[in-house]
């Protein structure tokens, strides 16, 4: 397949448009479970109340996150749409905008060839739309993650002003909506010890600062309410290097990225909501299907990173020079990014998990892209035209079957994402959750509940009508 710059661009807002509309058939069919739950309390709370809650989530090392951006992510939304999928538009936004920027910055460097390449991988990768299209904290972070590409590419030569701010705002913004900012603000580090980027540091202290604006009512709470620091009990810091494991499991993730290969719980298919019991041997055999197959796909990152890193081996004990290439540069900004994650994921002081390293999901991506740029302009452009078309054509294919069949899209079936809630808030009802999933409301005192949400009377028994809205009936 020869492509013209012209052609690739077509193609590319084929795909786009293919992307959004697979990300806005999930969300329509997104679920709320615990994490959205806490989120949407402390926005519902804003929209509703006026009470602004200075600090995120729970997280996983004890403590409530830094920061009440994601009181103000998820509240102003439903001032306009009273839905819990309404904050999930600005997580939308956020993915649309976080490609643009990429598709904008890269295709001055890809070829026409992996620049469509790089949509296929990024835009219609099922690990990201399935990311894109329901309330979680992580989700928010592919634009970061974009904004760091684009604002270290702008200073490789000299220092700019706005780029060097809207850099230090990102890092500090992420910072507080999820603690695995710490890849990007790590990348950062490297980036700049070698010599890929140049920062103004007054512009980068300045965006530092205005983004930590939101930090102040969260750092007067903490005065009068300690426990919603982290704990420091929670693992140890560099659990990942002494336990080994912790470290390839992240960096296993960093492959998957590029990878067809779904986290457990998403790959967990069940139709039940499209099929009623006729789905009795469907679910199962696509689900068993996917851990057979889906895993093997993995060879083709960890290829395309072997030949990235033997391609570059050289270059790691000298600075950037002043005349690279951007292309060089580029291989660059992919191998200090995985160093990064590598230092992040060895010090982590807990198990890594699926979705700590989206942060970087960009720079994951690109390895196999530059590889597939290489085996295109070599005599098997044949072959890999025919394995990038069926690549695609599988990774929708997913998308799909994860939009109509994975827990996080549906109400029904095997390892739905509702369970029995201590309490009952007039939250349920406002934000349509209860309409579009019913939640069993008030049935056990010692049920889980949102961290914030105010707790209604004591559980009572269920009415017939409650009990069948419990079961989905």
């Amino acid at each position: 397949m020869d492509l013209s710059r012209r052609r690739a661009a077509r193609l590319v807002w084929i795909f786009f448009a293919l992307g959004l509309l697979l990300s806005a058939v999930m969300l329509a069919r997104s679920q709320s479970a615990g994490d959205q739950l806490n989120l949407l309390a402390r926005g519902w709370l804003l929209a509703e109340k006026g009470i602004f809650i200075p600090y995120g989530n729970p997280m996983s090392t004890g403590g409530k996150a830094p920061g009440g951006i994601t009181s103000v992510l998820v509240g102003l939304p439903l001032m306009v749409w009273r839905d819990h999928r309404a904050p999930t538009l600005v997580i939308l936004v956020f993915h649309i905008l976080a490609y643009l920027i990429l598709d904008g910055t890269l295709k001055r460097i890809l070829s026409p060839r992996e620049r469509v390449l790089f949509s296929i991988l990024y835009w219609l990768n099922p690990v990201r739309l399935y990311f894109s299209s329901f309330l979680w904290n992580p989700n928010y972070l592919f634009l970061f993650g974009a904004v760091h590409l684009w604002t270290c590419l702008g200073q490789r030569e000299r220092p700019r002003f706005w780029l060097s701010f809207l850099h230090a705002a990102a890092l500090v913004l992420a910072f507080q909506i999820h603690a695995s900012f710490l890849l990007l603000a790590m990348a950062s580090l490297l980036l700049w010890l070698r010599g890929y980027f140049r920062p103004h540091w007054i512009a980068g202290l300045l965006g530092a600062v205005l983004a930590a604006l939101p930090l102040i009512p969260w750092y007067l709470d903490l005065q009068a309410n300690p426990a919603i620091l982290t704990e420091a009990d929670k693992g140890f810091l560099g659990r990942g290097l002494v336990l080994v494991f912790p470290l390839l499991r992240g960096v296993l993730y960093w492959l998957r990225y590029s990878s067809l290969f779904l986290s457990e719980k998403v790959a967990v298919f069940d139709f039940t909501d499209l099929l009623g019991a006729e789905d009795r041997w469907l679910g199962p055999a696509v689900t068993a299907a996917g851990r057979v197959l889906l895993p093997l796909t993995v060879a083709l990152p960890l290829l395309a990173n072997v030949w990235l890193w033997r391609r570059n081996r050289h270059r790691w004990r000298r600075r950037l020079p002043p005349d690279a290439t951007a292309r060089v540069w580029l291989h660059g900004y992919a191998l200090w990014s995985f160093a990064a994650a590598v230092i992040v994921f060895s010090l982590s002081p807990t198990t890594l998990m699926f979705w700590q390293g989206v942060a970087l999901f960009h720079a994951a991506v690109l390895p196999l892209v530059l590889w597939g740029g290489a085996l295109w302009r070599s005599r098997r452009r044949a072959r890999v035209s025919r394995w990038v078309w069926g690549y695609a054509a599988a990774g929708v294919l997913l998308a799909v079957v994860v939009a109509l069949g994975s827990p996080q899209y549906r109400c029904q079936g095997r390892k739905r994402m509702t369970f029995p809630l201590a309490y009952d808030s007039p939250m349920f009802e406002d934000l349509n959750i209860q309409q579009t999933c019913p939640w069993p409301l008030n049935r056990y005192p010692e049920g889980w509940w949102p961290d914030v949400l105010p707790k209604g009377p004591h559980p009572r028994p269920l009415s017939r009508h409650r009990e069948r809205g419990a079961r989905g009936g």
